[in-house]
């Protein structure tokens, strides 16, 4: 899976050594942020102490100032307004600390958009990339510049549909999350150029590397959604199964469409069943699967 990303440092962090740029020592690979008195006038890429050429941060189509933080005013009014020289801000931060570039924000009239958001668990490891793009807002999280830990991409409308890819610390897929639907998602995904992960149908996910099996979560999704669902999903080796609410539609279809790694079902929700019924359907269906329901086990 190529789905890197780069630690950003200020480039006056940087140690230049026979042409080569070293950061604490070691020969840097990441992006250095090149600023005169505060104004960012280029982005470079390294790899090994060597430049590369310019970068261009994705998803940042800001019109205006690229200023270090340190640039800026601070000077902020009652609703958190950005203001520099008098004047709502407009262009791109960058906070920085101890040499590195720590946060990014895209900045309109003073507000912060959902653009590039950038923040480090540690000093040396990019870890949040956020940004909008048409109806979408997509999150990625890394846990160090090359090994993700999860993706999502959701509907910023009220309903939130999303589907959400969590990664193990190997870079393999152990989950795949779905809230109400994947309506639409798929299809806005082929549209959106760049995409650090561009998942556009579910034959891209079984693409990933995977550990032996994976959990899944079809939370809020209605019978009919499940049942539409499902089929594309067999092909996952699935070991644990969440469901917010559980139905006999939900029951026959699990019994028509098992899972043969399936050892947990678990839900919030009884709809139009008991729990005793439940139980007595798994001991005549799919003896081997755990009922996990109100912090029990059965």
């Amino acid at each position: 899976m190529k789905c890197e990303a780069p630690p950003l440092v200020v480039f006056d962090a940087l140690v230049n050594q026979d042409n080569t740029y070293f950061l604490k020592g070691a020969p840097f690979t990441g992006v250095a942020i090149l600023a005169e008195r505060g104004i960012v006038v280029s982005k470079k890429q390294f790899f090994n102490g060597q430049i590369l050429g310019d970068y261009d941060l994705p998803f940042i189509d800001i019109k205006g100032l690229e200023l270090l933080d340190a640039a800026i005013d601070q000077e902020w009014d009652g609703n958190f307004q950005l203001i520099h020289e008098g004047k709502p801000f407009n262009g791109v931060v960058y906070e920085t600390a101890y040499g590195w570039v720590c946060d990014v924000r895209c900045i309109i009239e003073g507000w912060e958009l959902d653009g590039l958001s950038q923040h480090f668990h540690k000093h040396d490891c990019y870890s949040e990339l956020i940004y909008g793009a048409g109806p979408l807002r997509y999150e990625y999280i890394w846990n160090e510049p090359s090994v993700m830990s999860y993706y999502k991409a959701r509907f910023q409308a009220e309903d939130k549909r999303s589907l959400k890819l969590a990664f193990s610390k190997e870079n393999r897929l152990r989950g795949i999350y779905i809230y109400k639907s994947i309506d639409d998602i798929f299809c806005l995904n082929a549209a959106v150029d760049n995409s650090p992960l561009k998942i556009t149908s579910f034959s891209d996910i079984k693409k990933l590397p995977t550990d032996n099996v994976i959990e899944l979560s079809l939370q809020d999704v209605t019978d009919i959604k499940f049942a539409e669902l499902l089929p594309s999903l067999l092909g996952f080796p699935v070991n644990a199964l969440f469901v917010s609410n559980v139905s006999w539609s939900i029951l026959y279809e699990l019994n028509k469409h098992a899972w043969v790694e399936l050892e947990e079902l678990s839900f919030h929700h009884l709809v139009n069943l008991t729990l005793d019924e439940v139980i007595a359907f798994r001991n005549d269906n799919f003896k081997k699967v755990n009922i996990s329901y109100g912090n029990k086990t059965y």
